[in-house]
């Protein structure tokens, strides 16, 4: 859990380092100097040294991006287990005094009911309060929730817009929300074609998430399963788990040779490398026992002088993108 945290905080403190460098320059020196620390701290993981100062900062000075932080600290287990009802009121505090991104964390929190009833007016105002000051994807949640029908606002066409503006701009987040709208059962937005366009947009940036929708788009939609082996293929390179499955599945059922009636040989060594990616990382039941008879059915008939290589490349690949101490 806390690798994964440090990751995550290395993450926001990129966001935050500017906030940090705005709201610093207005203090005193004393206040600088702390906050500056902690903030250095927080950035190389010293996740306990830095909770004490974001934490004084938040209880006694109210501080609101000091408030923010320590919401974060809850939100997303730095140095600690997680606790969203922390998280939610500490968002909350620091959206009333106008930190943008704590209005639109503590908007969902409203909006799902983390840590109280949901309160869809109100995670409404949150969103549009953060969207007005200047967080542009609390446009794509306003349409979320539009959408829903869980908003006085009813016009679909001007919140999607209103998201599109965003995506449009260059917002990965706002492409991802975009494919996920426009694959949704409802025949009024139903369309897959927009949503492999909006995914292809954040696909080209090298998100893997997208590429392995776009993964799902061709193989299940367009029946296009060339194209649907490269979005997967592309998105399990990457290390995105759940597109080693449907990679390696592509590959065993991809057609033998006319010559010779048995796999091509790229494609029998692709399907080992990924059913055994498959193997050491899925937690999907079901999937590990389709996985368990492919590996066996390959095993007869690939060489067994192949294993120790490919056994060898998905280490290092595991080892690159889900590294183990």
């Amino acid at each position: 859990m806390l690798d994964k945290a440090k990751n995550r905080g290395r993450a926001f403190c990129i966001i935050l380092g500017w906030w940090w460098a705005a709201a610093l320059s207005a203090q005193q020196p004393l206040h600088q100097d702390e906050l500056a620390l902690a903030q250095q701290w927080l950035a190389e993981g010293r996740y306990t040294q830095a909770f004490e100062v974001f934490q004084s900062y938040a209880q006694e000075k109210q501080h609101p991006l000091a408030q923010f932080t320590l919401a974060l600290f809850y939100q997303l287990g730095w140095g600690r287990e997680i606790d969203e009802t922390q998280a939610c009121q500490w968002h909350g505090k620091a959206a009333e005094k106008g930190v943008p991104a704590a209005s639109h964390f503590f908007a969902e929190c409203l909006h799902h009911g983390i840590h109280q009833p949901a309160d869809y007016p109100a995670a409404m105002h949150w969103y549009q309060q953060a969207a007005n000051l200047g967080h542009a994807i609390s446009l794509c949640a306003i349409a979320e929730l539009v959408i829903q029908g869980k908003s006085p606002e009813t016009n679909r066409q001007k919140a999607l817009q209103a998201c599109e503006d965003v995506a449009a701009a260059g917002s990965i987040p706002a492409q991802l929300q975009l494919g996920r709208f426009y694959l949704m059962d409802d025949p009024s937005l139903h369309d897959p074609q927009k949503a492999a366009t909006w995914y292809g947009y954040a696909a080209e940036k090298g998100i893997s998430e997208a590429s392995y929708h776009l993964g799902v788009i061709h193989r299940d939609i367009f029946d296009d399963s060339t194209r649907a082996l490269y979005w997967f293929e592309t998105a399990a390179s990457q290390g995105y788990i759940p597109a080693y499955y449907p990679t390696a599945n592509l590959y065993f059922m991809a057609p033998v040779s006319d010559n010779t009636g048995m796999p091509r040989t790229e494609n029998l060594a692709k399907a080992y490398l990924w059913l055994l990616a498959t193997e050491r990382q899925s937690a999907q039941a079901d999937e590990l026992q389709a996985v368990g008879q492919m590996l066996g059915a390959l095993r007869q008939i690939m060489p067994a002088s192949w294993e120790a290589a490919l056994d060898q490349k998905v280490a290092q690949h595991l080892q690159t993108y889900h590294p183990t101490k």
